[in-house]
């Protein structure tokens, strides 16, 4: 069986590396310099700069992959003071409660909002299988002020985005079947962690000495020569008994792949520069019309006494009734070891996604002087930065709104009417990269079934066929 994946990001590296070890012929193609898809990691004047994703969260996937690479001793966890992490209230970044004695103490939240929380699980509870919005679901059982202060806020740390108009099923599928299965988001919440256990619970979130590229590289590195950089996908089209697809090297230079499986894992809003039957092109819409709002990183590297926060926390979220640029700031230098040199800081600051899309796309020059009028007024910076490093994603996080279904509806539909062309990315099963290592993984599962049991059927695997054609670029 000959697979070829399009997309070198972690969710096409991971169903490429179940493929290879389930004895499939597979290829990975990709048309940038690097793989690892939104993980940008570089070094720079000493700091090491996150310009994607920061950390990951610790999963059973994650887990057996690390091991399976032998990358446990490169592998970094948070200091202590990373469990504790600020939201800004009144102008102030205020510790958020990390269990129900510090919720009492806890600024960050008023009295009325703290009753209100605690008696969540004797409001009545929703027990159909309608959608609602994670602002909806959150004010219904928690009240406005946890939707303002706790809720939107972590919305828009994950995803960018607008909890109005975020699905609850898809986008934070946890709280909406915590109180239709429990009753109780609070209750059941407990409960389903409980229930996931062991390692991922005890070992948090984890980065790499040397960052989250690490993985993605090493990833690569175990695939080989069944990576292929600098080449673009140009068709994807039915041929005699499987697929076959069109490609362009760094030079320009055209040729064909034939395969029996095509498994496209890039992003949503890539897939319409590629030539596709039809039928497929007509039932993409719902996906390709996914909404992607632009956010920036701009990291920021301070002297030590030039900040008077003591930084001593994984970072801050800004609530919009706050009236910050900021999305939130991750305190990097604080997070993980290594991150900034000797009697420096580094911030990672987040900005644009749907609260405001025009400053995620602005320059540097119009941006900064915004950013550090909040660090000033947040933090007490009181110096220039020894360090400014701007990334701009015009087409960010897709945005998980109510109606998503159609987008999975979408996906499923051309799977089952199109034999052998798989769909995955961050746009379907979840945008962390812990879903998106899993989802790969998924994928390569279901791709070896269904087309094992279809070669068994035709016997097109026992003699000379399409997925012996070498790859001629």
């Amino acid at each position: 069986m000959r697979v070829v994946v399009i997309g070198a990001g972690v969710t096409g590296l991971s169903a490429a590396l179940e493929l290879r070890d389930q004895g499939v012929d597979v290829t990975v193609l990709d048309a940038g310099a690097r793989v690892g898809g939104v993980i940008t990691t570089r070094r720079v004047d000493g700091f090491l700069i996150e310009s994607g994703p920061t950390s990951l969260s610790a999963t059973s996937t994650l887990e057996s992959l690390i091991t399976r690479l032998g990358l446990e001793d490169e592998r970094v966890f948070p200091t202590p003071s990373a469990k504790r992490r600020f939201i800004v209230r009144d102008g102030t970044p205020v510790a958020l409660p990390s269990g129900p004695a510090s919720l009492l103490a806890s600024r960050a939240l008023s009295r009325g909002a703290k009753w209100r929380l605690l008696r969540e699980p004797w409001v009545t509870p929703v027990r159909g299988a309608a959608d609602e919005s994670i602002a909806s679901l959150v004010r219904r059982r928690l009240g406005s002020e946890v939707l303002t202060y706790l809720v939107a806020p972590f919305v828009s740390g994950i995803y960018a985005g607008d909890p109005e108009t975020l699905s609850a099923r898809h986008a934070m599928p946890m709280l909406f079947h915590a109180e239709r299965r429990h009753g109780s988001i609070l209750l059941g919440g407990i409960r389903e962690a409980r229930a996931r256990a062991g390692v991922v619970r005890h070992r948090g979130i984890t980065s790499f000495r040397e960052g989250l590229a690490t993985l993605p590289n090493a990833m690569a590195e175990a695939l080989g020569g069944r990576v292929r950089l600098r080449t673009r996908v140009t068709t994807v089209q039915p041929h005699t008994e499987g697929w076959q697809v069109g490609v362009e090297d760094g030079e320009g230079r055209p040729a064909q792949i034939a395969c029996d499986a095509v498994c496209y894992t890039g992003p949503a809003h890539a897939v319409h520069a590629i030539d596709l039957p039809w039928e497929i092109r007509q039932a993409l819409q719902p996906i390709e019309r996914l909404e992607h709002p632009p956010v920036a990183t701009l990291a920021l590297g301070f002297p030590r006494e030039a900040v008077a926060h003591p930084l001593d926390g994984f970072g801050m979220l800004c609530p919009a009734v706050e009236g910050r640029t900021l999305l939130g700031a991750i305190f990097s230098s604080s997070l993980f070891p290594g991150r900034a040199p000797a009697g420096q800081v580094l911030i990672t600051c987040f900005l644009g996604g749907q609260r405001a899309p025009e400053i995620g796309r602005m320059s540097t020059d119009a941006v900064l002087p915004l950013i550090l009028a909040d660090l000033q007024a947040l933090l007490g910076v009181r110096a220039a930065p020894t360090l400014v490093q701007h990334q701009i994603w015009p087409q960010a996080i897709p945005q998980y709104a109510l109606g998503h279904e159609r987008v999975v509806g979408a996906a499923l539909r051309i799977e089952s009417e199109h034999p052998g062309f798989y769909l995955g990315g961050q746009w379907r099963g979840g945008v962390s990269l812990g879903d998106c290592l899993a989802q790969g993984q998924q994928l390569a599962t279901r791709i070896v079934q269904e087309r094992g049991a279809a070669s068994g059927r035709s016997n097109r695997f026992s003699g000379e066929g399409a997925h012996r054609t070498p790859l001629a670029v």
